[in-house]
């Protein structure tokens, strides 16, 4: 079992690692950077993720997790599965915007790491699976597509909306999410 120390120094690392790639780009990410950053020697960075790589899949993992965790919140708030998702997804992170150096970094480390990769899309799978089990898939997938098209235009800041009209269009979806999930509801 993993000691609450080693989760908060392993949190601290990948938020490091993190802020180091949004702020500085990937170029500037060393594992020493990192350990300077989240305050702890290199050997303690290294006892967490013994390289580069494994770091990275760390950040990937965490970055999961929390959206797994807010996710769940959402859902003891008593909010349905379709509208717990469109909230999750909509969260406005202006923030996290890779620059290009870093995505491709980020393609080709992906495209290395098979395995890693493999389990990412069956756990994205079976989560979407769920999701669509008791509705209609295709307004299922309307919304998903939506919100994905909606993620890709404010990462790369290409063609996104203005604020009033991206408000519109999750109010619009997350209306669509609660039917979605009255009627999912009425079939069990």
């Amino acid at each position: 079992m993993v000691s609450a120390k080693a989760l908060e120094t392993r949190r601290r690392i990948t938020d490091a690692t993190v802020q180091i790639m949004l702020n500085r780009g990937f170029p500037q990410l060393t594992l020493e950077e990192v350990a300077k950053q989240a305050q702890v020697s290199k050997g303690g960075l290294l006892y967490h993720f013994a390289s580069k790589e494994e770091l990275l899949m760390g950040v990937i993992e965490e970055q999961e997790a929390r959206q797994f965790q807010q996710y769940q919140t959402y859902r003891e708030q008593g909010l349905g599965q379709m509208e717990a998702f469109v909230m999750l997804q909509a969260q406005h992170e202006e923030e996290f915007c890779l620059d290009i150096d870093t995505v491709l970094f980020l393609l080709s480390f992906l495209k290395e790491n098979a395995a890693f990769v493999e389990e990412r899309k069956k756990q994205v799978h079976q989560f979407f699976n769920q999701l669509i089990e008791n509705t209609d898939p295709v307004e299922a997938m309307m919304i998903r597509f939506t919100l994905d098209g909606l993620k890709m235009s404010e990462h790369f800041q290409f063609g996104q909306p203005a604020p009033d009209l991206r408000n519109a269009l999750i109010e619009r979806l997350l209306r669509q999410a609660r039917v979605i999930d009255q009627a999912a509801g009425k079939q069990n």
